[in-house]
């Protein structure tokens, strides 16, 4: 009995092994499928105190090549990137508007660089303003 369970575990190992040396080309969804794996996702939003202004923090659903690629440092359980001295796990928005409640419209704030890296959004005290960093990918040195 134990002869014919070895030979059945080694006929078994030796069919999977086969199997996986399957010469399978690259395989896409179809596009119902991978629309939805691509579909942008819905804004974060942060409403004010008030209630009348809420900011929409558009990102993307995946960190790019370029990001996942930075150097990272572990430090006592903390993750940092060396270049930038800051948290290597940080999600960035890439895009900001605001929309006053009750309204559809959408505000896009001027000036705001091209492909920003922002985090860190905080109101001022009489909630008429927020404060957020953008993330450059250079280091800055004091002189």
């Amino acid at each position: 009995m134990k002869n014919i369970f070895c030979l059945t575990s080694i006929l078994l190992l030796v069919y999977s092994s086969s199997m996986a040396q399957l010469d399978l080309k690259y395989q896409e969804p179809v596009k119902s499928i991978l629309d939805l794996a691509d579909a942008p996702m819905p804004p974060t939003i942060r409403i004010n105190n008030k209630g009348t202004k809420v900011i929409l923090l558009s990102r993307n659903r995946f960190k790019s090549i370029v990001e996942l690629s930075e150097p990272e440092l572990r430090l006592g359980g903390l993750r940092i990137n060396p270049k930038l001295n800051i948290g290597s796990r940080v999600r960035y928005n890439t895009g900001i508007s605001i929309m006053r409640v009750g309204q559809k419209e959408e505000i896009q704030p001027e000036g705001l660089p091209e492909n920003g890296r922002f985090a860190n959004f905080l109101w001022s005290p009489n909630e008429k303003y927020m404060a957020f960093t953008n993330t450059l990918n250079k280091n800055r040195r004091r002189r």
